[in-house]
């Protein structure tokens, strides 16, 4: 739910963050609250908030959590908690930390359902890449076919990313293209 990479404070997480960390309670599916890649250990992102009220000790738990969360999210995790938002990043202790960091790491919450492909910003699945030479974008399995963007199965975060892989490979496979007509 980070609003910096993609993230919808209104509307949840980003789906393929959800879907990449979704795991099924029962018949209920749930992902765990923090549902990035890289903030899934919970060392790495007791580290994360040891450093950041190292480097701000005067902001308080709230805003802190705010920063990377709705508002309305960080304020409902803190007084489940029973954590003073308030307390300034220098006087938080570290069973405080401790709990806090594991509620982002693990707290499990509902998958409720989608808001529909009208609104999709990106679709995983694809041609897998072991079919294709990345030196030239061309199918492994079919001569002559240059297999680029989206159509492969790579996905990426909201911000460009995308773009940038069909850019990119659009441009490998074109100069691939070109010289080979070069050649011929």
């Amino acid at each position: 739910m980070d609003r910096r990479r993609g993230g919808d404070a209104h509307h949840g997480c980003d789906a393929v963050d959800a879907r990449r960390h979704q795991r099924t309670r029962g018949a209920e599916r749930v992902a765990p609250l923090d549902a990035r890649a890289d903030r899934t250990a919970s060392g790495e992102a007791h580290r994360q908030r040891t450093e950041r009220a190292r480097e701000h000790p005067k902001a308080t738990a709230q805003s802190t959590l705010a920063d990377t969360l709705p508002a309305s999210v960080a304020t409902a995790i803190v007084g489940r908690l029973g954590i003073d938002g308030n307390v300034l990043l220098a006087h938080f202790s570290r069973d405080d930390r401790r709990r806090l960091v594991h509620a982002l790491v693990e707290w499990p919450l509902p998958v409720a359902g989608t808001r529909g492909y009208n609104y999709a910003e990106v679709t995983a699945g694809g041609v897998a890449l072991d079919e294709i030479d990345p030196s030239t974008m061309a199918s492994r399995v079919c001569r002559g076919l240059y297999l680029v963007g989206e159509i492969l199965d790579v996905d990426g975060r909201i911000g460009g990313f995308n773009f940038q892989w069909s850019w990119s490979t659009g441009f490998v496979a074109g100069r691939a293209l070109a010289s080979g007509a070069a050649r011929a």
